[in-house]
């Protein structure tokens, strides 16, 4: 970090990743509005006018309720903040998963394009098999912990693509199948359209970027100084395993998360 060239590599991907993870929070928060203000605007009409008489309908449940129909009473208040709670409690979780999942990956790619950087360009006050001792033992953890996120993130993000490609199918056949077309079944459609395509666009976004990431820490290794450095048989032995695996990716089950992923959804 005190080195200024290595900072700026560091953050230089931070402001496209909170970019889209504040994009994707303002999506989820619209669609709050979208469901509850009307509800919340019926309620507010009626304490205005002193109408004890219940006739707005519920948030998420609408009319059906769940269990039984809208109540009459005071506890239709107490659902309908039980309604706006639970879907308050819903989009903070999503964004929070989602957004860690890309938190994640910006860590993964800030340290290997750092240790590209430090391979392309070493330090004189620096051995270099010192270096790149360093940089392998990191390169081997790195390894376990993208062996952790793929084994928790791998089914999420396998669900959300499959889940999500049917939900926009059904919405497309639903909205094109309505009998009257108004502004708060486009809008509401819309909005949650561009929710699942902006959550589906992250994960698969944020698989490129490491990629390209694990792709340029290994050209950093393949144009560094190593073959001309005075190195021990079990440190070149570490080089040569780097630079023939694959770049460092994430695999949703059994397909790479990738920006392939998220065009085959579409399709």
């Amino acid at each position: 970090m005190q080195n200024e060239k290595i900072s700026t590599i560091i953050f230089s991907s931070l402001r496209t990743i909170y970019t889209l993870t504040y994009t994707y929070f303002t999506i989820m928060i619209v669609m709050l509005l979208a469901y509850f203000m009307s509800s919340y605007i019926c309620m507010i009409h009626n304490f205005l006018h002193f109408n004890s008489s219940m006739n707005c309908t519920l948030p998420i449940s609408r009319e059906f309720g769940w269990f039984w129909t809208n109540p009459d009473n005071f506890l239709y208040y107490l659902h309908m903040f039980y309604e706006t709670g639970l879907m308050t409690l819903g989009i903070i979780t999503t964004c929070g998963i989602d957004s860690a999942f890309g938190f994640y990956v910006y860590q993964f790619s800030s340290t290997l394009r750092a240790m590209m950087f430090t391979l392309m360009n070493p330090p004189s006050t620096e051995k270099f098999s010192d270096l790149l001792k360093t940089c392998a033992v990191k390169h081997q953890k790195l390894l376990q912990c993208r062996n952790t996120l793929e084994h928790v993130y791998g089914p999420i993000v396998l669900w959300h693509v499959v889940t999500n490609a049917v939900l926009i199918c059904v919405m497309i056949y639903d909205f094109t199948s309505l009998p009257v077309f108004n502004f708060e079944n486009l809008f509401s459609t819309v909005i949650y359209a561009a929710k699942k395509l902006l959550q589906t666009y992250m994960y698969a976004w944020y698989g490129t970027f490491l990629t390209n990431a694990g792709e340029d820490f290994n050209k950093g290794i393949y144009f560094s100084k190593w073959p001309n450095s005075n190195l021990d048989r079990h440190v070149r032995t570490n080089v040569i395993v780097m630079m023939m695996q694959k770049p460092m990716t994430v695999n949703a089950v059994f397909s790479p998360v990738d920006v392939i992923m998220f065009t085959n959804v579409n399709i």
